[in-house]
Protein backbone atom coordinates (compact mmCIF):
# COMPACT_ATOMS: atom_id res chain seq x y z
CA UNK A 1 0.00 0.00 0.00
CA UNK A 2 3.41 2.40 0.97
CA UNK A 3 4.21 1.78 -2.75
CA UNK A 4 0.66 2.29 -4.37
CA UNK A 5 0.21 5.20 -2.84
CA UNK A 6 4.01 6.67 -3.92
CA UNK A 7 3.06 5.64 -7.34
CA UNK A 8 0.24 7.23 -7.44
CA UNK A 9 1.58 10.56 -6.34
CA UNK A 10 4.22 10.41 -8.62
CA UNK A 11 1.57 9.76 -11.71
CA UNK A 12 -0.95 11.99 -10.71
CA UNK A 13 -0.88 15.27 -12.62
CA UNK A 14 -2.56 18.71 -11.40
CA UNK A 15 -6.30 18.83 -13.47
CA UNK A 16 -8.31 22.06 -13.56
CA UNK A 17 -12.19 21.45 -13.59
CA UNK A 18 -14.62 23.64 -16.45
CA UNK A 19 -15.53 26.84 -15.39
CA UNK A 20 -18.68 26.97 -17.79
CA UNK A 21 -20.55 24.45 -15.81
CA UNK A 22 -23.95 26.57 -13.94
CA UNK A 23 -23.31 27.58 -10.38
CA UNK A 24 -25.76 24.92 -8.30
CA UNK A 25 -26.42 23.97 -4.54
CA UNK A 26 -23.47 20.97 -5.76
CA UNK A 27 -20.76 23.38 -7.91
CA UNK A 28 -19.63 26.72 -6.59
CA UNK A 29 -17.09 27.08 -9.74
CA UNK A 30 -14.17 25.04 -9.20
CA UNK A 31 -15.15 22.20 -7.05
CA UNK A 32 -18.45 20.29 -7.22
CA UNK A 33 -19.48 19.03 -3.40
CA UNK A 34 -22.24 17.24 -1.43
CA UNK A 35 -25.15 20.28 -0.73
CA UNK A 36 -26.13 19.18 3.03
CA UNK A 37 -23.19 16.76 3.95
CA UNK A 38 -20.19 17.34 2.11
CA UNK A 39 -17.06 15.86 4.42
CA UNK A 40 -13.76 14.79 2.65
CA UNK A 41 -10.92 12.65 4.16
CA UNK A 42 -7.56 14.29 3.70
CA UNK A 43 -4.43 12.31 2.45
CA UNK A 44 -3.53 12.16 6.10
CA UNK A 45 -6.80 10.35 6.97
CA UNK A 46 -5.81 7.89 3.95
CA UNK A 47 -2.85 6.84 5.84
CA UNK A 48 -4.21 6.99 9.19
CA UNK A 49 -6.58 4.44 7.64
CA UNK A 50 -3.88 2.57 5.59
CA UNK A 51 -1.05 2.03 8.70
CA UNK A 52 -4.12 1.30 11.42
CA UNK A 53 -6.52 -0.48 9.67
CA UNK A 54 -7.36 -4.19 10.43
CA UNK A 55 -7.75 -6.06 7.25
CA UNK A 56 -9.79 -9.23 6.84
CA UNK A 57 -8.19 -11.94 5.13
CA UNK A 58 -9.85 -12.41 1.40
CA UNK A 59 -9.82 -16.01 -0.46
CA UNK A 60 -7.30 -15.41 -3.19
CA UNK A 61 -9.73 -16.63 -5.71
CA UNK A 62 -13.08 -17.79 -6.18
CA UNK A 63 -14.70 -19.93 -9.01
CA UNK A 64 -17.93 -18.66 -10.17
CA UNK A 65 -21.25 -20.71 -10.31
CA UNK A 66 -22.34 -21.62 -13.46
CA UNK A 67 -25.38 -19.76 -14.65
CA UNK A 68 -27.96 -19.84 -17.91
CA UNK A 69 -27.50 -16.27 -19.96
CA UNK A 70 -31.06 -15.20 -21.56
CA UNK A 71 -31.26 -12.68 -24.04
CA UNK A 72 -34.19 -10.65 -23.92
CA UNK A 73 -35.24 -11.15 -27.81
CA UNK A 74 -35.07 -14.80 -26.87
CA UNK A 75 -37.62 -14.44 -23.79
CA UNK A 76 -40.75 -12.92 -23.37
CA UNK A 77 -39.44 -10.48 -20.32
CA UNK A 78 -39.58 -7.03 -20.47
CA UNK A 79 -36.75 -6.54 -18.00
CA UNK A 80 -33.42 -9.10 -17.49
CA UNK A 81 -30.68 -7.80 -14.94
CA UNK A 82 -27.73 -9.96 -15.07
CA UNK A 83 -24.91 -9.00 -12.15
CA UNK A 84 -21.55 -8.89 -13.47
CA UNK A 85 -19.43 -7.97 -10.76
CA UNK A 86 -19.10 -5.20 -8.19
CA UNK A 87 -21.22 -2.45 -9.56
CA UNK A 88 -21.86 -3.77 -13.14
CA UNK A 89 -24.65 -5.21 -14.20
CA UNK A 90 -26.43 -5.43 -17.88
CA UNK A 91 -29.19 -4.07 -17.72
CA UNK A 92 -31.68 -5.86 -20.76
CA UNK A 93 -34.83 -4.09 -22.10
CA UNK A 94 -36.78 -5.08 -25.44
CA UNK A 95 -35.00 -1.96 -27.27
CA UNK A 96 -32.25 -1.11 -25.18
CA UNK A 97 -29.32 -3.10 -23.80
CA UNK A 98 -27.38 -0.94 -20.65
CA UNK A 99 -23.82 -1.53 -18.97
CA UNK A 100 -23.45 0.13 -15.32
CA UNK A 101 -19.67 0.92 -14.45
CA UNK A 102 -18.48 -1.87 -16.41
CA UNK A 103 -15.36 -3.20 -15.04
CA UNK A 104 -13.48 -6.11 -16.72
CA UNK A 105 -10.05 -5.26 -16.07
CA UNK A 106 -8.05 -7.03 -13.59
CA UNK A 107 -7.24 -4.50 -10.92
CA UNK A 108 -9.25 -1.17 -10.20
CA UNK A 109 -6.37 0.97 -10.23
CA UNK A 110 -4.31 3.52 -12.31
CA UNK A 111 -1.47 0.30 -12.44
CA UNK A 112 -1.68 -3.33 -14.05
CA UNK A 113 1.01 -4.32 -11.53
CA UNK A 114 -0.56 -2.78 -8.53
CA UNK A 115 -3.68 -2.02 -6.69
CA UNK A 116 -6.81 -4.32 -5.69
CA UNK A 117 -7.36 -7.05 -8.06
CA UNK A 118 -9.88 -9.07 -8.75
CA UNK A 119 -10.39 -12.50 -6.67
CA UNK A 120 -12.86 -13.65 -9.04
CA UNK A 121 -14.05 -13.35 -13.03
CA UNK A 122 -16.68 -11.57 -14.16
CA UNK A 123 -19.55 -13.38 -14.23
CA UNK A 124 -20.29 -12.77 -17.89
CA UNK A 125 -17.58 -13.19 -20.12
CA UNK A 126 -17.12 -9.94 -22.50
CA UNK A 127 -17.47 -11.80 -25.60
CA UNK A 128 -21.55 -12.77 -23.79
CA UNK A 129 -22.17 -9.08 -24.31
CA UNK A 130 -24.91 -8.30 -26.34
CA UNK A 131 -24.79 -5.04 -28.31
CA UNK A 132 -24.64 -2.08 -25.56
CA UNK A 133 -26.22 0.58 -26.50
CA UNK A 134 -25.91 3.09 -23.65
CA UNK A 135 -22.81 2.67 -20.58
CA UNK A 136 -23.28 4.72 -17.76
CA UNK A 137 -20.77 5.79 -15.51
CA UNK A 138 -21.84 6.72 -11.98
CA UNK A 139 -18.15 8.37 -11.32
CA UNK A 140 -14.15 8.19 -12.40
CA UNK A 141 -12.89 6.22 -9.14
CA UNK A 142 -11.05 3.35 -10.72
CA UNK A 143 -13.92 0.63 -9.73
CA UNK A 144 -16.33 2.54 -11.46
CA UNK A 145 -14.73 4.01 -14.49
CA UNK A 146 -12.38 1.23 -16.10
CA UNK A 147 -11.21 3.18 -19.14
CA UNK A 148 -9.34 -0.32 -20.61
CA UNK A 149 -13.02 -1.78 -20.11
CA UNK A 150 -14.94 1.35 -22.07
CA UNK A 151 -12.26 1.56 -24.89
CA UNK A 152 -12.68 -2.03 -25.70
CA UNK A 153 -16.88 -0.87 -25.83
CA UNK A 154 -16.14 1.44 -27.86
CA UNK A 155 -14.46 -0.68 -30.78
CA UNK A 156 -17.12 -3.04 -30.36
CA UNK A 157 -20.16 -1.57 -30.12
CA UNK A 158 -19.39 2.38 -30.49
CA UNK A 159 -22.44 3.15 -28.04
CA UNK A 160 -23.47 6.19 -26.00
CA UNK A 161 -21.28 6.81 -22.92
CA UNK A 162 -23.03 9.02 -19.98
CA UNK A 163 -21.16 10.20 -17.92
CA UNK A 164 -21.26 12.97 -15.02
CA UNK A 165 -20.28 16.48 -15.50
CA UNK A 166 -16.43 16.77 -15.53
CA UNK A 167 -15.64 13.52 -17.20
CA UNK A 168 -16.11 14.31 -20.59
CA UNK A 169 -12.60 15.38 -21.30
CA UNK A 170 -11.06 12.10 -19.81
CA UNK A 171 -12.96 9.85 -22.04
CA UNK A 172 -12.40 11.97 -25.11
CA UNK A 173 -8.72 11.91 -24.38
CA UNK A 174 -9.09 8.27 -24.78
CA UNK A 175 -10.82 8.29 -28.02
CA UNK A 176 -14.25 7.32 -27.05
CA UNK A 177 -16.57 9.31 -29.43
CA UNK A 178 -20.11 9.44 -28.00
CA UNK A 179 -19.48 10.91 -24.98
CA UNK A 180 -22.19 13.08 -23.26
CA UNK A 181 -21.92 14.69 -19.68
CA UNK A 182 -24.77 15.29 -17.62
CA UNK A 183 -25.80 16.95 -14.38
CA UNK A 184 -28.13 15.93 -11.70
CA UNK A 185 -31.69 16.00 -12.51
CA UNK A 186 -30.77 15.90 -16.37
CA UNK A 187 -32.56 13.77 -18.94
CA UNK A 188 -31.68 11.93 -22.77
CA UNK A 189 -34.52 10.08 -24.20
CA UNK A 190 -33.51 7.12 -26.08
CA UNK A 191 -36.29 5.62 -28.17
CA UNK A 192 -39.02 4.96 -25.47
CA UNK A 193 -36.65 5.15 -22.75
CA UNK A 194 -35.84 8.02 -20.26
CA UNK A 195 -32.69 8.02 -18.04
CA UNK A 196 -31.95 10.58 -15.68
CA UNK A 197 -29.08 11.55 -13.44
CA UNK A 198 -29.80 11.77 -10.24
CA UNK A 199 -27.86 12.95 -7.02
CA UNK A 200 -25.64 11.16 -4.97
CA UNK A 201 -23.32 11.44 -1.80
CA UNK A 202 -19.84 10.47 -2.64
CA UNK A 203 -16.66 11.97 -4.28
CA UNK A 204 -14.60 12.27 -7.08
CA UNK A 205 -10.82 12.17 -7.82
CA UNK A 206 -8.71 9.51 -10.60
CA UNK A 207 -5.14 11.29 -8.64
CA UNK A 208 -4.16 12.85 -5.47
CA UNK A 209 -4.86 16.68 -7.21
CA UNK A 210 -8.08 16.39 -8.98
CA UNK A 211 -10.65 16.06 -5.87
CA UNK A 212 -14.20 16.88 -6.68
CA UNK A 213 -13.09 18.21 -10.10
CA UNK A 214 -16.25 16.11 -11.67
CA UNK A 215 -19.52 14.85 -10.62
CA UNK A 216 -20.88 11.86 -9.12
CA UNK A 217 -24.53 10.32 -9.01
CA UNK A 218 -26.96 8.00 -9.79
CA UNK A 219 -29.17 7.00 -12.49
CA UNK A 220 -33.26 6.40 -13.22
CA UNK A 221 -34.24 4.57 -15.76
CA UNK A 222 -37.96 4.35 -17.29
CA UNK A 223 -39.16 2.25 -19.94
CA UNK A 224 -42.83 2.67 -20.62
CA UNK A 225 -43.62 -0.15 -17.55
CA UNK A 226 -40.86 -0.16 -15.62
CA UNK A 227 -37.94 1.88 -13.60
CA UNK A 228 -34.66 0.58 -12.31
CA UNK A 229 -32.57 3.35 -10.48
CA UNK A 230 -28.88 2.48 -10.37
CA UNK A 231 -27.48 4.05 -6.86
CA UNK A 232 -23.46 3.97 -8.15
CA UNK A 233 -21.23 4.50 -5.00
CA UNK A 234 -22.71 6.76 -2.15
CA UNK A 235 -23.51 7.61 1.28
CA UNK A 236 -26.83 7.60 2.95
CA UNK A 237 -28.28 11.01 2.79
CA UNK A 238 -31.77 12.36 1.55
CA UNK A 239 -31.27 12.29 -2.16
CA UNK A 240 -33.36 8.77 -1.91
CA UNK A 241 -35.83 10.58 -0.59
CA UNK A 242 -35.62 13.87 -2.87
CA UNK A 243 -35.20 11.23 -5.88
CA UNK A 244 -38.65 9.25 -5.27
CA UNK A 245 -40.34 12.34 -4.57
CA UNK A 246 -39.02 13.68 -8.37
CA UNK A 247 -39.11 10.75 -10.09
CA UNK A 248 -41.51 8.10 -8.53
CA UNK A 249 -40.65 5.31 -6.60
CA UNK A 250 -38.23 2.61 -8.59
CA UNK A 251 -39.42 -1.41 -9.34
CA UNK A 252 -35.79 -2.03 -8.76
CA UNK A 253 -33.23 -0.64 -7.18
CA UNK A 254 -29.67 -1.70 -7.48
CA UNK A 255 -27.82 -0.60 -4.31
CA UNK A 256 -24.00 -0.82 -2.74
CA UNK A 257 -23.74 -2.86 -0.10
CA UNK A 258 -19.67 -3.66 0.54
CA UNK A 259 -16.51 -1.23 1.01
CA UNK A 260 -18.22 0.60 4.57
CA UNK A 261 -15.44 -0.46 7.30
CA UNK A 262 -14.22 1.13 8.88
CA UNK A 263 -16.98 3.19 9.70
CA UNK A 264 -14.96 6.26 10.92
CA UNK A 265 -13.86 6.80 7.36
CA UNK A 266 -16.79 5.10 4.84
CA UNK A 267 -19.24 6.22 6.63
CA UNK A 268 -19.68 9.32 4.41
CA UNK A 269 -19.16 7.88 1.24
CA UNK A 270 -20.44 4.48 1.48
CA UNK A 271 -23.37 2.64 2.79
CA UNK A 272 -23.21 -0.52 4.98
CA UNK A 273 -25.68 -3.20 4.52
CA UNK A 274 -28.05 -1.49 7.22
CA UNK A 275 -28.44 1.77 4.97
CA UNK A 276 -29.00 -0.16 2.20
CA UNK A 277 -31.85 -1.26 3.50
CA UNK A 278 -33.48 2.36 4.82
CA UNK A 279 -32.45 3.59 1.22
CA UNK A 280 -34.58 0.55 0.03
CA UNK A 281 -37.53 2.24 2.32
CA UNK A 282 -36.57 5.62 1.57
CA UNK A 283 -36.76 4.84 -2.23
CA UNK A 284 -39.81 2.78 -2.12
CA UNK A 285 -38.52 0.12 -4.14
CA UNK A 286 -40.58 -2.93 -5.27
CA UNK A 287 -37.35 -4.49 -5.49
CA UNK A 288 -33.76 -4.15 -4.46
CA UNK A 289 -30.63 -5.77 -5.20
CA UNK A 290 -27.53 -5.50 -3.62
CA UNK A 291 -23.97 -4.62 -5.44
CA UNK A 292 -20.23 -3.52 -4.82
CA UNK A 293 -19.46 -6.40 -2.84
CA UNK A 294 -17.91 -9.78 -3.12
CA UNK A 295 -14.86 -8.97 -6.49
CA UNK A 296 -12.57 -6.55 -4.88
CA UNK A 297 -11.32 -6.05 -1.77
CA UNK A 298 -11.17 -1.98 -1.45
CA UNK A 299 -11.83 -2.17 2.20
CA UNK A 300 -11.72 -3.45 5.72
CA UNK A 301 -14.31 -5.93 5.96
CA UNK A 302 -14.87 -9.50 5.49
CA UNK A 303 -15.24 -11.17 1.87
CA UNK A 304 -18.66 -12.54 3.18
CA UNK A 305 -19.79 -9.96 5.96
CA UNK A 306 -21.89 -7.30 3.79
CA UNK A 307 -23.70 -10.55 2.55
CA UNK A 308 -24.25 -11.79 6.11
CA UNK A 309 -25.14 -8.61 7.65
CA UNK A 310 -27.68 -7.98 4.51
CA UNK A 311 -29.05 -11.15 5.14
CA UNK A 312 -29.91 -10.84 8.83
CA UNK A 313 -31.46 -7.33 8.41
CA UNK A 314 -33.34 -8.40 5.79
CA UNK A 315 -34.81 -11.68 7.82
CA UNK A 316 -35.31 -9.45 10.67
CA UNK A 317 -37.85 -6.77 9.01
CA UNK A 318 -39.30 -9.36 6.73
CA UNK A 319 -38.11 -8.13 3.58
CA UNK A 320 -35.70 -11.58 2.60
CA UNK A 321 -37.36 -11.12 -0.56
CA UNK A 322 -37.31 -7.72 -1.95
CA UNK A 323 -34.29 -7.21 -1.07
CA UNK A 324 -31.93 -9.90 -2.78
CA UNK A 325 -28.22 -10.39 -3.51
CA UNK A 326 -27.70 -12.31 -7.16
CA UNK A 327 -24.41 -14.43 -7.63
CA UNK A 328 -21.78 -13.25 -10.31
CA UNK A 329 -23.68 -13.85 -13.82
CA UNK A 330 -26.98 -14.55 -11.97
CA UNK A 331 -29.83 -12.76 -13.46
CA UNK A 332 -33.41 -10.99 -12.70
CA UNK A 333 -35.63 -11.48 -14.85
CA UNK A 334 -38.77 -9.64 -14.87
Amino acid sequence: MKLFLLLLLMTSQVSQASKDYKLSDHYDGTKFYNPRNHSLKSFWDVLKWKFTSQRATWPSWIENKEYDFTLIENSEAKMITTFINHATFLIQFPELNILTDPVFSDRTSPFTFLGPKRVRKPGLDFNQLPVIDVVLISHNHYDHLDVATLKKLDEKFSPLFLVPLGDKKLLKSHGLKNVQELDWWEEVHLKSYQITFAPAYHWSARGLFDKCESLWGAYYIKSEDYSIYFAGDTGYEGHFKETREKLGPPDLSLLPVGAWSPRWFMQAYHMDPNEAVMAHHDLGSKMSIGMHFGTFQLTDEGYEESQEMLKKITDEQGISESFILLDQGESFIK
